[in-house]
Protein backbone atom coordinates (compact mmCIF):
# COMPACT_ATOMS: atom_id res chain seq x y z
CA UNK A 1 0.00 0.00 0.00
CA UNK A 2 1.15 3.46 -0.92
CA UNK A 3 1.89 5.63 2.53
CA UNK A 4 1.25 8.67 1.57
CA UNK A 5 -2.33 7.81 1.19
CA UNK A 6 -2.35 8.05 4.77
CA UNK A 7 -1.17 12.15 4.71
CA UNK A 8 -4.35 14.05 4.37
CA UNK A 9 -5.08 17.23 2.28
CA UNK A 10 -4.83 19.52 4.82
CA UNK A 11 -1.60 17.71 6.85
CA UNK A 12 -0.14 18.21 3.44
CA UNK A 13 -0.39 21.88 3.31
CA UNK A 14 0.73 21.68 6.88
CA UNK A 15 4.06 20.66 6.46
CA UNK A 16 4.64 22.22 3.44
CA UNK A 17 3.80 26.03 4.76
CA UNK A 18 6.32 24.69 8.03
CA UNK A 19 9.22 24.28 5.44
CA UNK A 20 8.95 27.38 4.13
CA UNK A 21 9.10 29.62 7.04
CA UNK A 22 11.91 27.52 8.40
CA UNK A 23 13.67 27.89 4.95
CA UNK A 24 12.83 31.51 5.12
CA UNK A 25 14.35 32.00 8.32
CA UNK A 26 17.13 30.21 7.63
CA UNK A 27 18.45 31.97 4.41
CA UNK A 28 19.77 35.41 5.16
CA UNK A 29 18.52 38.18 2.28
CA UNK A 30 21.46 38.63 -0.05
CA UNK A 31 22.88 42.39 0.10
CA UNK A 32 21.79 44.67 -3.15
CA UNK A 33 24.64 44.72 -5.51
CA UNK A 34 25.34 48.15 -6.73
CA UNK A 35 25.23 49.19 -10.47
CA UNK A 36 28.85 49.68 -12.16
CA UNK A 37 29.50 53.43 -11.98
CA UNK A 38 32.69 53.46 -13.97
CA UNK A 39 34.56 51.15 -16.49
CA UNK A 40 35.10 47.31 -15.31
CA UNK A 41 38.56 46.58 -14.28
CA UNK A 42 40.54 45.14 -16.69
CA UNK A 43 40.34 41.17 -16.85
CA UNK A 44 42.46 38.98 -14.64
CA UNK A 45 41.92 36.21 -17.32
CA UNK A 46 44.70 35.05 -19.23
CA UNK A 47 45.05 35.34 -22.70
CA UNK A 48 43.89 37.70 -25.61
CA UNK A 49 41.70 40.67 -25.07
CA UNK A 50 40.40 43.08 -27.23
CA UNK A 51 37.99 45.99 -26.42
CA UNK A 52 36.34 48.26 -29.16
CA UNK A 53 35.63 51.71 -28.33
CA UNK A 54 33.44 54.12 -30.49
CA UNK A 55 33.62 58.13 -30.82
CA UNK A 56 30.67 59.97 -31.94
CA UNK A 57 31.28 63.06 -33.81
CA UNK A 58 30.38 65.53 -30.46
CA UNK A 59 32.90 63.10 -28.48
CA UNK A 60 36.46 63.61 -27.80
CA UNK A 61 38.52 64.18 -30.46
CA UNK A 62 40.85 60.88 -31.27
CA UNK A 63 43.67 62.20 -32.84
CA UNK A 64 44.34 64.91 -29.43
CA UNK A 65 43.69 61.74 -26.93
CA UNK A 66 46.38 60.01 -28.85
CA UNK A 67 48.98 62.41 -29.27
CA UNK A 68 48.53 63.17 -25.83
CA UNK A 69 49.56 59.45 -24.60
CA UNK A 70 51.98 58.40 -27.69
CA UNK A 71 55.67 58.38 -26.43
CA UNK A 72 57.85 60.91 -27.75
CA UNK A 73 60.42 58.29 -28.85
CA UNK A 74 57.88 55.58 -29.48
CA UNK A 75 59.63 51.58 -30.29
CA UNK A 76 59.43 50.77 -33.77
CA UNK A 77 57.18 48.37 -34.84
CA UNK A 78 57.56 45.95 -37.28
CA UNK A 79 54.80 46.24 -39.83
CA UNK A 80 53.43 49.26 -38.81
CA UNK A 81 54.66 51.55 -41.67
CA UNK A 82 52.95 48.95 -44.02
CA UNK A 83 50.00 49.22 -42.39
CA UNK A 84 49.79 53.11 -42.48
CA UNK A 85 49.74 52.39 -45.85
CA UNK A 86 46.48 50.93 -45.74
CA UNK A 87 45.39 53.83 -43.56
CA UNK A 88 45.79 51.91 -39.84
CA UNK A 89 47.93 53.63 -37.21
CA UNK A 90 49.16 51.11 -34.53
CA UNK A 91 51.24 52.15 -30.87
CA UNK A 92 51.62 50.27 -27.60
CA UNK A 93 50.92 52.00 -24.54
CA UNK A 94 51.99 51.49 -21.29
CA UNK A 95 49.53 50.68 -18.44
CA UNK A 96 49.89 54.64 -17.14
CA UNK A 97 49.11 55.51 -20.64
CA UNK A 98 46.54 52.97 -21.36
CA UNK A 99 44.87 54.57 -17.72
CA UNK A 100 44.98 57.84 -19.05
CA UNK A 101 43.69 57.09 -22.75
CA UNK A 102 40.47 55.22 -21.32
CA UNK A 103 39.58 57.89 -18.73
CA UNK A 104 39.85 60.69 -21.23
CA UNK A 105 37.51 58.33 -23.59
CA UNK A 106 35.01 57.53 -21.04
CA UNK A 107 32.86 54.71 -20.30
CA UNK A 108 29.82 55.88 -22.87
CA UNK A 109 32.23 55.21 -25.71
CA UNK A 110 33.25 51.91 -24.42
CA UNK A 111 31.38 49.25 -26.89
CA UNK A 112 32.03 45.36 -25.65
CA UNK A 113 35.35 43.24 -24.66
CA UNK A 114 35.80 40.01 -25.95
CA UNK A 115 38.21 37.40 -24.08
CA UNK A 116 39.85 34.95 -26.64
CA UNK A 117 41.96 32.89 -24.22
CA UNK A 118 44.89 31.19 -25.91
CA UNK A 119 44.01 31.89 -29.34
CA UNK A 120 46.49 30.07 -31.33
CA UNK A 121 44.39 30.18 -34.17
CA UNK A 122 43.20 33.40 -35.93
CA UNK A 123 40.05 34.97 -35.15
CA UNK A 124 38.17 38.05 -36.83
CA UNK A 125 37.93 40.97 -34.48
CA UNK A 126 36.35 43.52 -37.25
CA UNK A 127 34.92 42.70 -40.41
CA UNK A 128 32.93 44.12 -43.55
CA UNK A 129 31.58 42.49 -46.33
CA UNK A 130 32.25 45.13 -49.89
CA UNK A 131 29.24 45.38 -52.00
CA UNK A 132 29.27 45.23 -56.00
CA UNK A 133 31.85 47.51 -56.97
CA UNK A 134 33.34 48.96 -53.79
CA UNK A 135 36.74 50.88 -54.51
CA UNK A 136 38.78 50.59 -51.80
CA UNK A 137 42.21 52.72 -51.22
CA UNK A 138 44.52 49.89 -51.04
CA UNK A 139 48.88 50.73 -50.70
CA UNK A 140 47.93 54.03 -51.71
CA UNK A 141 46.06 53.37 -54.83
CA UNK A 142 41.99 52.72 -55.47
CA UNK A 143 41.19 49.32 -56.28
CA UNK A 144 37.84 48.21 -57.21
CA UNK A 145 37.86 45.02 -54.52
CA UNK A 146 33.97 44.60 -54.53
CA UNK A 147 31.43 41.29 -53.64
CA UNK A 148 34.34 40.16 -50.47
CA UNK A 149 34.63 40.44 -47.20
CA UNK A 150 37.70 42.56 -45.19
CA UNK A 151 38.74 41.04 -42.18
CA UNK A 152 41.03 41.83 -39.15
CA UNK A 153 42.20 38.50 -38.41
CA UNK A 154 43.91 38.47 -34.53
CA UNK A 155 45.68 35.30 -32.55
CA UNK A 156 47.54 35.60 -29.51
CA UNK A 157 49.45 32.88 -27.38
CA UNK A 158 51.57 32.67 -24.04
CA UNK A 159 55.31 32.53 -24.39
CA UNK A 160 57.91 32.10 -22.13
CA UNK A 161 60.70 35.14 -22.23
CA UNK A 162 64.46 35.72 -20.26
CA UNK A 163 62.29 37.99 -18.12
CA UNK A 164 58.70 36.25 -17.73
CA UNK A 165 55.97 35.31 -19.60
CA UNK A 166 54.74 37.64 -22.11
CA UNK A 167 51.87 37.11 -24.72
CA UNK A 168 52.60 36.94 -28.60
CA UNK A 169 50.13 39.20 -31.08
CA UNK A 170 49.88 38.60 -34.24
CA UNK A 171 47.53 40.59 -36.55
CA UNK A 172 46.72 41.72 -40.17
CA UNK A 173 44.28 42.73 -42.25
CA UNK A 174 43.38 40.66 -45.16
CA UNK A 175 40.44 39.55 -47.44
CA UNK A 176 38.37 36.51 -46.93
CA UNK A 177 39.25 33.91 -49.52
CA UNK A 178 35.79 32.49 -51.32
CA UNK A 179 36.87 29.23 -51.56
CA UNK A 180 38.45 27.62 -48.10
CA UNK A 181 40.39 24.20 -48.09
CA UNK A 182 39.71 23.33 -44.61
CA UNK A 183 42.86 20.64 -44.58
CA UNK A 184 45.08 23.53 -45.38
CA UNK A 185 43.94 26.57 -43.57
CA UNK A 186 42.44 25.42 -40.28
CA UNK A 187 44.62 22.46 -39.27
CA UNK A 188 47.97 24.21 -40.57
CA UNK A 189 46.59 27.95 -38.53
CA UNK A 190 47.22 29.89 -42.00
CA UNK A 191 45.44 32.74 -42.00
CA UNK A 192 41.67 32.38 -44.12
CA UNK A 193 42.31 34.64 -46.77
CA UNK A 194 45.00 37.09 -48.77
CA UNK A 195 46.48 40.07 -46.44
CA UNK A 196 46.86 43.09 -47.25
CA UNK A 197 50.47 43.45 -45.77
CA UNK A 198 52.45 41.31 -43.55
CA UNK A 199 51.08 42.97 -40.12
CA UNK A 200 51.73 43.43 -36.45
CA UNK A 201 53.83 40.39 -34.70
CA UNK A 202 54.94 42.17 -31.14
CA UNK A 203 55.05 40.50 -28.02
CA UNK A 204 52.97 42.24 -25.27
CA UNK A 205 54.12 42.60 -21.84
CA UNK A 206 51.73 42.56 -19.16
CA UNK A 207 49.86 45.88 -18.21
CA UNK A 208 50.66 47.01 -21.84
CA UNK A 209 48.36 47.36 -24.73
CA UNK A 210 47.95 47.76 -28.73
CA UNK A 211 46.46 50.55 -29.74
CA UNK A 212 44.52 50.21 -33.92
CA UNK A 213 42.93 53.20 -34.98
CA UNK A 214 42.49 54.65 -38.41
CA UNK A 215 44.92 57.69 -40.16
CA UNK A 216 42.48 60.51 -40.39
CA UNK A 217 43.06 61.95 -44.31
CA UNK A 218 40.89 64.22 -46.30
CA UNK A 219 37.61 63.07 -47.60
CA UNK A 220 37.00 65.40 -50.29
CA UNK A 221 34.21 67.13 -47.99
CA UNK A 222 35.00 70.25 -47.89
CA UNK A 223 38.38 71.45 -50.62
CA UNK A 224 41.24 72.71 -48.52
CA UNK A 225 42.83 75.81 -48.69
CA UNK A 226 46.04 77.34 -49.04
CA UNK A 227 47.96 76.68 -46.06
CA UNK A 228 45.87 73.90 -44.42
CA UNK A 229 47.22 71.41 -42.51
CA UNK A 230 46.72 67.86 -44.88
CA UNK A 231 47.44 66.19 -41.22
CA UNK A 232 50.86 64.97 -42.62
CA UNK A 233 53.04 68.31 -41.86
CA UNK A 234 52.48 69.23 -45.02
CA UNK A 235 50.54 72.48 -46.36
CA UNK A 236 48.46 73.20 -49.10
CA UNK A 237 50.41 75.16 -51.62
CA UNK A 238 49.25 78.55 -52.56
CA UNK A 239 48.35 78.46 -56.41
CA UNK A 240 48.95 81.83 -58.26
CA UNK A 241 45.44 82.97 -59.58
CA UNK A 242 44.21 84.17 -62.76
CA UNK A 243 44.91 87.68 -62.01
CA UNK A 244 48.80 87.17 -61.02
CA UNK A 245 49.65 84.61 -63.99
CA UNK A 246 51.19 86.72 -66.58
CA UNK A 247 50.53 84.32 -69.62
CA UNK A 248 46.74 82.96 -70.45
CA UNK A 249 47.14 79.21 -70.34
CA UNK A 250 45.05 77.06 -72.22
CA UNK A 251 44.59 74.65 -69.64
CA UNK A 252 44.17 75.42 -65.94
CA UNK A 253 47.04 75.05 -63.52
CA UNK A 254 47.09 71.87 -61.58
CA UNK A 255 45.11 71.36 -58.76
CA UNK A 256 42.55 73.88 -59.74
CA UNK A 257 40.32 71.32 -60.68
CA UNK A 258 37.01 69.97 -59.34
CA UNK A 259 37.67 68.01 -55.91
CA UNK A 260 36.52 64.17 -55.60
CA UNK A 261 36.76 62.47 -52.64
CA UNK A 262 39.24 59.55 -51.99
CA UNK A 263 38.17 56.01 -51.63
CA UNK A 264 38.20 54.58 -48.32
CA UNK A 265 40.93 53.09 -46.94
CA UNK A 266 40.67 49.46 -45.02
CA UNK A 267 41.37 50.71 -42.02
CA UNK A 268 38.49 53.31 -42.27
CA UNK A 269 35.87 51.04 -43.66
CA UNK A 270 37.10 48.04 -40.84
CA UNK A 271 37.15 50.91 -38.06
CA UNK A 272 35.26 53.60 -38.41
CA UNK A 273 31.67 54.22 -39.44
CA UNK A 274 31.53 56.98 -42.35
CA UNK A 275 28.03 56.55 -42.73
CA UNK A 276 27.30 58.16 -39.41
CA UNK A 277 30.82 60.10 -39.11
CA UNK A 278 32.12 57.78 -36.08
CA UNK A 279 35.48 56.96 -35.37
CA UNK A 280 36.54 53.71 -33.96
CA UNK A 281 39.36 52.58 -31.69
CA UNK A 282 40.92 48.76 -31.01
CA UNK A 283 42.66 48.11 -27.41
CA UNK A 284 44.59 44.57 -27.84
CA UNK A 285 45.74 43.74 -24.10
CA UNK A 286 46.16 40.42 -22.75
CA UNK A 287 47.71 37.91 -19.71
CA UNK A 288 50.25 35.18 -20.47
CA UNK A 289 49.47 32.03 -19.16
CA UNK A 290 50.64 31.74 -15.34
CA UNK A 291 52.18 28.41 -16.25
CA UNK A 292 55.26 29.80 -18.11
CA UNK A 293 56.08 32.63 -16.05
CA UNK A 294 59.25 32.27 -13.17
CA UNK A 295 57.28 31.31 -9.65
CA UNK A 296 58.43 34.18 -7.24
CA UNK A 297 60.80 33.01 -4.54
CA UNK A 298 60.15 32.96 -0.80
CA UNK A 299 62.10 34.32 1.29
Amino acid sequence: MNKTAFIGPSALLLLLGLHGCIGAAATPSAPPVAGPTALDSRDSRPGLMVDRWRLPENGPRLNALLSAVTPKDPAPIPGAEAMQRDGFRVIVLDPEQLDVLEKALGSNSFTGRTWHGEAVGWRNIASRRLGAGTVVLLDGRARRVGNQVLAIGIRGYSIPTLDNAALQVEFAPYIVRKKLDPMASRSLGELRGDPLSQGIEWTLEPGHAIVVTSIPRLRGRVAAGPGDDLGTGQKVPEIPSEAQTSAPTINPPAGTGPAAPLPLTPAEILLDDAGVRTRGLIVITGRPHPSLGIPEQGD
